[in-house]
């Protein structure tokens, strides 16, 4: 009697084809599970259940389909903040509105009535007069430091006289030129000054010191008052020898220039003490104040 031997039963399969499809099968699971892992974790299975549960009340599902795409839990969504910008900006679809053009600026007419220069108060004590001033001493000088402080203060009572309403003429504008006395008596008389003041600074000797007023006859009245008021405002003694601070003397400007004038002997250049008053600003203010007075005196006669 033949013995008969158990085999072992082995999973074999000799087809190729059921081979290739057992391992499809295989894959095919692995891929499912790694999917629903990944769906649930990076939580795309709940917006999928969301987005089903948002269509079958679109279509106006019953209560238990409802029910049944709800069963899954939800994972809240985290709120975020709006920002300013989203505040700011409009929803798709609203208007802008429309920033306002300003109206153009219209050019102003210039009123052809209007003065060409500032208008001068009528009421100032020198307005409507022309006075001429002449510093003398000038380039050709051999006194040119005494010639420059000539010219800068008829520059300083030019615009003294200036704010009183005066229109002021100077005979020179720089110490480089020299000017002549007819030249200068020319251009006094052609501005048709009202009155004119020449300027100097005596030279005497270091020792002397004092004001004085050369003036022809016909002006002398215009020299005294000149000179009281000067000397009284500075503190500048008359000169010694000049009787009453006037000189009589007829010169090339004073003769020819067609108007009142006279020379202003203003003090001694030689003279440190009195050349330091000369310069000091606070005794320049008195000077210009006193001839203001002596030629507002003499112009309203």
């Amino acid at each position: 009697m033949k013995r008969i031997k158990n085999r072992r039963k082995h999973f074999r399969i000799a087809n190729p084809l059921g081979f290739s499809l057992f391992c499809a099968m295989i894959i095919l699971a692995v891929g499912l599970i790694v999917g629903t892992v990944f769906l649930i974790r990076g939580g795309y299975l709940r917006d999928m259940l969301n987005c089903a549960r948002s269509e079958l009340n679109g279509r106006g599902a019953s209560p238990t389909q409802i029910a049944e795409v709800s069963e899954a839990p939800e994972t809240p969504a985290p709120s975020v903040k709006p920002t300013d910008s989203d505040l700011e900006t409009p929803a798709i679809g609203t208007p802008v509105p429309e920033t306002p053009t300003p109206p153009p600026i219209e050019p102003e007419t210039p009123d052809p009535n209007a003065a060409a220069g500032p208008t001068k108060d009528p009421t100032s004590p020198l307005a409507g007069f022309t006075i001429g001033l002449d510093p003398t001493r000038d380039g050709g000088s051999k006194y040119k430091e005494e010639g420059e402080y000539n010219l800068e203060f008829a520059k300083e009572l030019a615009a003294f006289l200036e704010s009183k309403g005066a229109t002021v003429v100077i005979t020179r504008e720089d110490t480089k030129k020299e000017v002549g006395n007819s030249q200068r008596a020319k251009i006094i008389k052609n501005a048709n000054c009202d009155i004119a003041l020449r300027l100097m600074c005596n030279h005497i000797s270091s020792k002397t010191s004092g004001c004085y007023v050369q003036a022809p006859k016909k002006h002398k009245s215009y020299g005294k008052a000149l000179i009281d008021l000067y000397s009284d405002a500075t503190g500048i003694r008359i000169q010694s020898g000049k009787k009453n601070g006037v000189e009589q003397k007829n010169d090339e400007v004073a003769s020819a220039c067609g108007c009142p004038c006279v020379l202003l002997i203003m003090g001694n250049w030689d003279n440190k003490t009195e050349r330091a008053n000369l310069r000091d600003e606070a005794t320049r203010q008195k000077m210009m104040q006193a001839i203001c007075d002596a030629l507002v005196g003499q112009l309203k006669k």
